[in-house]
C-alpha cells in the first residue's frame, strides 16, 4: 500500500491529539483530585458514587441533626424525671415522720403549706420544655401540663370520663356526731330518743376519688358499668355522708363517688367502669385534663372537640429503616393521685389543727365567768369531752392518712424511677446507634475517596510519563512533517 505524506502527517496528527488527550486527562485529574469530571468518562463510578454521597449525606444528617436533637430531648426528659423523683422522696420523708406522729402541734401549721408546695413542685416539672416544645404533652407540643395563669385556665371547660376498675375502690374515714365551730355555743351532741350525751365516732364509707376537686355540681350523675348497667348517683355535699347500702352519691366538692355496700359490691364483681362529670372552673397549676381523660371541649371557641386519651410517640430517624422514641407522656411520670393523696393529707392536718383550736376555745369559755353555772360548765365539759374524743380520730385518722401515703408515694416513685429508667434505656440505644453511625461515616468516606479520588502518587508517575510521550511525538511529527520530495533528490 502507498503512503503519502497527507496519510503520514494525518497518522502524526491524531497520534499526537491522542497523547495530548491523555495529558489534559492526567493534569485535569491531578486539578481536581478526581477521578472523572463526567458521568460519561465512567459510568460505573459515577453510579457508585452518587449511591455513597447520599448514603453519606444521610448518615451526616442523622449524626449531626436528628441524634443530637433526640438526646438532647432525651436528657433534658430524664432531668424532669429525676427532679421528680427527688420532689416524691420529699413528700416520702414527710409522710413516714407523719406516721410516727412526730410533729408538733406548731409543725402542723407550717406541715400543710409544704406538703402543697411540694406538690405544684411536682407537676411543675411537668411544664419543661426544651427548644419551644413541651416533652410530657404528647402530640401538643405546644401546650404545657399545667395551666400557666388563672386567665388560661378559666377558659378550660371540659366534660371528663373517666374509667375505672375495682383496684380504683377504696374506703374513706367519716365522723359521726362530729362537733364544728357553730356547735361551741353550747349545742350538745345528745341521742333524739334518750337524750344522753352522745360522742363523735367514725365510720368507713367506700369511695372512688375522681381526678379532680371542686368540679361541677349541676346535671345527673350516673356509674356507667362496662356492661351497660346504669347506676344513678344523688348529688351531696357533706364531706361526712354516708350512703345507704343501696345508694351512690356523688360529693362535687371533694371529687369522691360513694358507694353503699351493695352498690360497692356490684361494682367489684363488674370489669369496670366510667363516671363522667364537667369541671370549668380550673386555676393555676390544675393539671390538663386532655392530657389523662377523653374530654369533651366546651368551651365556646371550641365547643365539642372531642380528645380521646390515647398513645401519643413521637419518633426521630436515627438510622436507615430506625426510629426512637423520644417523648415520655405525662400520664407515665406525674401521677394524677398523687395531688389528690396530698388533698387528703392537707384535710387531715387541717382536720386536727380546727379541732384543737375547737377545744383551746372550750378551754378558754370554762374559765370565764359567763359560763360559770352549773349547766353552762356541765354543757362545755361535755362538748369538751366530745371534742377529745374527736381530737383523738382526728389523729388517728391523721397517722393513718400519712401511713396510707407512704405506700402510694412508693408507688409514685417507682412509677417515675420506671419512666427514668425507659429513657436511660432509649438514650443508650441511642448512642450505641452513635457509635455504629460515626463507624459507618468512617466507611462511607473511604468508600467515596476510594471511588472518586486519584492515587495522587500513581497520577503524577502517569502524567509525567504521558509529557514525556507527547513531547516526543511532537519531536517526532516535526521530522516527519518537515520532508518533502526535494530531501530525496
Amino acid at each position: 500500500m502507498r503512503i503519502t505524506n497527507q496519510m503520514m502527517v494525518n497518522s502524526t496528527m491524531a497520534n499526537i491529539q491522542v497523547n495530548k488527550k491523555q495529558v489534559n486527562t492526567l493534569e485535569t485529574q491531578l486539578s481536581t483530585q478526581k477521578k472523572i469530571n463526567k458521568p460519561s468518562e465512567d459510568p460505573v463510578i459515577a453510579i457508585r458514587a452518587l449511591r455513597l454521597r447520599s448514603s453519606l449525606e444521610q448518615v451526616t444528617q442523622y449524626l449531626n441533626k436528628n441524634i443530637p436533637d433526640a438526646d438532647s430531648w432525651l436528657k433534658t426528659t430524664e432531668g424532669a424525671v429525676d427532679e421528680a423523683v427527688s420532689v416524691i422522696t420529699d413528700l416520702y420523708a414527710y409522710c413516714e415522720q407523719g406516721a410516727t406522729d412526730s410533729y408538733s402541734p406548731s409543725e402542723r401549721s407550717t406541715l400543710a403549706e409544704s406538703l402543697n408546695k411540694l406538690r405544684d413542685a411536682y407537676y411543675a416539672e411537668g411544664d419543661v420544655e426544651y427548644a419551644g416544645r413541651y416533652l410530657f404533652s404528647g402530640y401538643m407540643t405546644d401546650t404545657p401540663l399545667t395551666y400557666q395563669s388563672d386567665e388560661t385556665a378559666a377558659k378550660a371547660d371540659f366534660t371528663i370520663t373517666q374509667e375505672f376498675t375495682r383496684e380504683n375502690i377504696e374506703l374513706k374515714t367519716v365522723y359521726t356526731n362530729a362537733y364544728s365551730n357553730d356547735d361551741l355555743n353550747l349545742n350538745v351532741k345528745t341521742d333524739a330518743a334518750t337524750g344522753n350525751v352522745i360522742t363523735p365516732n367514725v365510720a368507713d364509707v367506700h369511695r372512688v376519688r375522681i381526678g379532680y376537686t371542686k368540679v361541677s355540681d349541676a346535671g345527673t350523675f350516673e356509674i356507667k358499668l362496662n356492661d351497660g348497667t346504669t347506676i344513678a348517683a344523688a348529688a351531696v355535699n357533706d364531706s361526712n355522708y354516708q350512703p345507704g347500702d343501696d345508694e351512690a352519691a356523688f360529693n362535687a366538692a371533694t371529687g369522691e363517688i360513694l358507694l353503699g355496700e351493695n352498690v360497692y359490691k356490684q361494682l367489684y364483681a363488674s370489669d369496670g367502669f366510667s363516671f363522667t362529670y364537667r369541671k370549668d372552673n380550673f386555676a393555676k397549676g390544675d393539671l390538663n385534663p386532655v392530657m389523662y381523660y377523653d374530654c369533651v371541649d366546651n368551651n365556646p371557641d371550641n365547643a365539642g372537640v372531642v380528645y380521646t386519651k390515647k398513645t401519643e410517640d413521637i419518633e426521630y430517624n436515627i438510622n436507615f429503616s430506625q426510629k426512637l422514641k423520644v417523648n415520655t407522656e405525662a400520664n407515665e411520670v406525674f401521677n394524677m393521685y398523687l395531688g389528690r393523696d396530698i388533698d387528703d393529707l392537707i384535710t387531715s392536718v387541717n382536720n386536727v389543727i380546727d379541732i384543737e383550736a375547737q377545744l383551746e376555745k372550750v378551754e378558754g369559755m370554762l374559765k370565764q365567768d359567763i359560763y360559770s353555772d352549773k349547766d353552762s360548765q356541765s354543757k362545755l365539759n361535755s362538748i369538751k369531752e366530745g371534742l377529745t374524743k374527736q381530737n383523738e380520730l382526728a389523729k388517728e385518722e391523721m397517722k393513718n392518712r400519712f401511713e396510707y401515703c407512704v405506700g402510694t408515694m412508693q408507688g409514685y416513685q417507682e412509677q417515675a424511677s420506671l419512666a427514668k429508667a425507659d429513657a436511660g434505656n432509649r438514650m443508650t440505644r441511642l448512642n450505641l446507634t452513635k457509635s455504629r453511625l460515626t463507624e459507618q461515616k468512617t466507611n462511607f468516606t473511604n468508600l467515596k475517596s476510594e471511588n472518586e479520588d486519584i492515587d495522587l502518587e500513581e497520577v503524577v508517575v502517569g502524567y509525567s510519563a504521558a509529557q514525556l510521550v507527547y513531547n516526543a511525538s511532537l519531536t517526532a511529527a516535526s521530522k516527519v512533517i518537515q520532508q518533502t520530495l526535494l530531501d530525496f533528490l
